[in-house]
């Protein structure tokens, strides 16, 4: 597809219900990332001393897969630019928490309870599930939260994977509030003040010793991935905002790159020049996206849109159960270079069953049982109203995580 083509079907993309292509790509090349770096890295020896995977030793040092955790510093910057688009077309703050409730919690619900029953029956002892880390896990509250709550120990995820699902349920409450505040003509300028505010605070912390002053709640180390998110989609759709928001995007990538270069926060103990040479590649797909290249023909493909549509899906079954479904096939004596792809075939073919018969439908299911409550909302609170009212159509459907 020549340039010209491809900026104007993102142009068309970005005004109609529409998906953007490009971005379910990107969540593929996420989802895959994180999946490999699970079944050949994190679950292998030397990082899992157990002997659940042996075999994935192979690939011990493999730096595409030791590195592949960093698929969901991507969905995190996709989830800024979707959320900021989401708010765009929202009445309001409970228009916009029932999307995110329809988007995400139908899926969690049956994603969660299968995890339970398949590591009941073929997982390992510490990874059994008891009912309050079930609660915890479907409510998306992180386990020490949960443990504060009910004075009980020994609370974890169904899943490790879901912790990042607890991070974006805390981005989706700040957006809205400062959304809320800001109103839609300056969302940029105030969140670029929160994001500074934080920088200036984390650094005063760090300074006198005193960093548990900063709450956790306010996402020290993820937020500048989200913050790019957001500008990209102000620079994306040519917002009123758009030269702040190069600022803005150019600040968080900053941000990202000393962490790593300084190996702060996320990048403890890890490869400065790795982890500086990965968060570039990150932010040259961001840079390539913005340009309308045709690099980016690749993530046009259909199987690898398709593979992103299914991409909340695949993340929320791919570990635990993926794990143990390879143990117990190299344990029914398949080499482990072989369990590897089977189960790849098994998790994601599962993963699509999962989107088509719960994610979409559970999603119509829930908007239309909630509908013309945000409508309502409008009328009781008008306060709440996010000043100016969208149009419809204005921006796509959201489809973030």
């Amino acid at each position: 597809m020549a340039k010209d083509g491809a900026r104007g079907q993102d142009l068309a993309d970005a005004t109609t219900d529409r998906r953007i292509a490009i971005l379910d790509g990107y969540r593929a090349l996420a989802v895959l990332a994180v999946l490999l770096y699970h079944y050949t890295v994190r679950w292998a020896p030397p990082h899992d001393p157990s002997t659940r995977l042996p075999g994935g030793a192979v690939f011990s040092g493999f730096l595409p897969f030791a590195y592949g955790w960093l698929g969901v510093e991507l969905f995190f910057i996709i989830s800024g630019f979707v959320i900021a688009m989401t708010l765009a077309r929202c009445r309001n703050p409970v228009d916009f928490a029932l999307r995110r409730f329809a988007r995400l919690w139908p899926p969690l619900l049956v994603a969660a309870t299968l995890t339970t029953i398949v590591v009941h029956l073929i997982g390992p002892p510490e990874w059994q599930v008891n009912p309050l880390s079930y609660l915890t896990s479907i409510l998306l509250l992180g386990p020490d939260v949960m443990a504060k709550l009910t004075h009980q120990p020994g609370i974890y995820w169904v899943d490790g994977a879901y912790w990042s699902l607890w991070v974006e349920l805390r981005f989706y409450i700040l957006a809205a509030i400062i959304y809320l505040f800001g109103r839609r003509r300056r969302f940029v300028l105030d969140w670029l003040v929160f994001q500074a505010a934080l920088v200036l605070l984390s650094g005063i912390a760090d300074r006198t010793g005193t960093l548990e002053a900063v709450p956790q709640f306010l996402l020290r180390d993820y937020l500048p991935y989200f913050t790019i998110g957001i500008c990209v989609f102000e620079i994306y759709r040519k917002g009123l905002e758009r030269r702040l928001a190069l600022a803005g995007a150019l600040f968080g990538g900053a941000l990202v790159l000393w962490s790593a270069a300084w190996q702060q926060g996320l990048f403890e103990d890890i490869s400065a020049p790795v982890s500086i040479v990965a968060n570039l590649a990150i932010f040259a797909l961001f840079a390539l996206f913005l340009r309308r290249s045709p690099a980016l023909r690749f993530f046009r493909g259909a199987w690898i849109v398709a593979l992103g549509r299914a991409s909340y899906s695949l993340y929320l079954i791919h570990q635990h159960i993926g794990i143990v479904v390879m143990a117990a096939l190299i344990a029914a004596g398949l080499p482990y270079l072989a369990a590897l792809p089977a189960t790849i075939v098994l998790v994601v073919g599962a993963a699509f069953l999962l989107f088509r018969f719960v994610e979409v439908p559970g999603k119509a299911l829930v908007l239309g049982a909630t509908r013309g409550l945000a409508a309502g909302v409008d009328r009781k609170l008008p306060w709440l109203r996010y000043d100016p009212a969208p149009k419809a159509g204005d921006v796509p459907d959201d489809y973030g995580m």
